[in-house]
């Protein structure tokens, strides 16, 4: 009996060991997450890098709040939507890289591995704006060193932290720490007029460079932690956008008619993605850059395409544990109290988006359930969870959505081609913390339009 049948039979709140309970409702989301409750001790064990502490990783809600500060400004939907280094990183890897490789494929027949694919996507736009475009990966273009450091990463996401010191991919994102560091110092910048900033770099590096603020993490080696939250978020931020993604595209190439739906929204952007350039366009759109993304934000189709795979495929839909704080009275969580101090509590995207009542046959991808207004909207929102929420909740939301891989990339494949289904097998999820097929691959064949 998996956890969605047990609430089912049992309600929102489920007793899975003596110190161990299951909670599936917004009341109990408030009282753990937006109340504040640490994080249990497996986010360490598991998931701290060079044997330090990172944002992920911090129990304590004082110091990781602290630490989340010195970098969120960077992340806020505000600070993206206005970056000129974020504007230049998206339209030199849209246009540069990512539509002409398709493209290239296309002429090869067009058969392409989007998990692949959108993975690499993923860390070239997350890498860029982490240590600027200078000194970021190129893994659209170089696919052989892609499926290298893919393959070495399945085997380090599997071992402990001790395991993997030192290893390749620990000594991988240090040197573009080191090159990022050189490159602030430097005057290459003003030398080369479509370089970017290591935007998030500089602001961990300035932050941790000022004096301690109270209850701050103390840090031995400032480079290593600095390397510690780089290689956190270079890792959350290529894998789970490119499992979305990839199921995105599942869902659409199964649903010509929805493409078209969404090509006719989406040629009114203005300017348009539109490649490779016509004699109409003669390069027009690509010089005026992409449209902003404020417009794509509002699109509303496309909004309700990528809410909905989020929904029904969560890349994280995993237990995210908790501890409850020890009090004299006990902790009371959705009408049960006198619950003790530090038993582990947890809930799940997995289960929250499969509220029947909420979400009906929650097991279809159905984007226009997302057209609802009123009540039923905000209850869908509030049983929405793909991001977690509270204090803790996923810092690079934003840019995932708007300026990443996410609205950006759709919005540029299905401006210019039809996608349709060559090898879908093993689709399934796997029962892992991220979560992508079980077959390890989606093969889609692209058609220019």
């Amino acid at each position: 009996m998996d956890l969605v049948q047990k609430t089912e039979k049992y309600g929102p709140v489920v007793r899975l060991a003596p110190n161990e309970i299951s909670v599936n409702s917004v009341d109990a989301l408030r009282t753990v997450y937006v109340g504040g409750f640490e994080k249990h001790r497996w986010y360490l064990d598991v998931f701290a890098n060079y044997g330090s502490p990172n944002i992920f990783t911090l129990l304590g809600h004082k110091p990781h709040s602290v630490q989340k500060r010195m970098v969120s400004n960077v992340y806020s939907k505000s600070y993206l939507q206005n970056s000129k280094d974020l504007q230049t990183v998206s339209s030199q890897l849209i246009f540069d890289r990512f539509l002409p490789i398709i493209q290239e494929t296309v002429g090869y027949g067009g058969d392409m591995d989007v998990l692949d694919f959108t993975e690499a996507v993923g860390m070239d736009f997350t890498s860029a704006y982490l240590f600027g475009l200078s000194n970021s990966t190129d893994f659209i273009k170089n696919a052989e060193y892609r499926r290298h450091w893919l393959k070495e990463f399945q085997t380090f996401k599997i071992r402990l932290p001790h395991e993997r010191a030192g290893g390749e991919i620990e000594g991988w994102c240090f040197s573009m720490c080191e090159a990022a560091d050189a490159f602030i110092h430097s005057e290459k910048l003003n030398e080369n007029p479509s370089a970017t900033q290591p935007v998030v770099y500089r602001q961990l590096s300035q932050s941790l460079g000022e004096p301690t603020q109270p209850n701050a993490p103390q840090f031995k080696n400032t480079m290593v932690a600095i390397a510690s939250e780089m290689l956190d978020q270079l890792i959350a931020g290529h894998e789970t956008s490119g499992i979305t993604l990839t199921y995105l595209m599942h869902e659409l190439s199964q649903r010509p008619c929805l493409q078209d739906s969404l090509r006719s929204e989406l040629l009114t952007l203005s300017p348009p993605i539109i490649y490779p350039a016509t004699n109409d366009t003669t390069n027009t759109n690509m010089a005026q850059g992409l449209p902003s993304p404020r417009s794509i934000d509002a699109l509303p189709l496309l909004n309700n395409i990528l809410q909905e795979t989020l929904r029904l495929y969560a890349a994280s839909p995993a237990q995210q544990p908790r501890v409850t704080p020890f009090s004299p009275t006990g902790t009371t969580i959705d009408g049960y109290s006198n619950i003790s101090g530090g038993i582990r509590v947890s809930a799940n995207p997995y289960s929250l988006h499969r509220n029947a009542a909420v979400f009906p046959e929650p097991e279809k991808w159905v984007p226009e359930r997302w057209d609802a207004e009123g009540e039923k909207r905000d209850e869908m929102k509030r049983w929405f969870w793909a991001f977690s929420s509270g204090g803790r909740m996923c810092l690079g939301n934003h840019f995932a959505l708007q300026d990443k891989e996410m609205k950006l990339v759709v919005a540029a494949v299905y401006s210019n081609y039809m996608t349709e289904i060559v090898d879908g097998e093993g689709m399934e999820q796997a029962d892992t913390f991220v979560s992508g097929p079980v077959g390890g691959k989606c093969v889609l064949r692209f058609k220019h339009v």
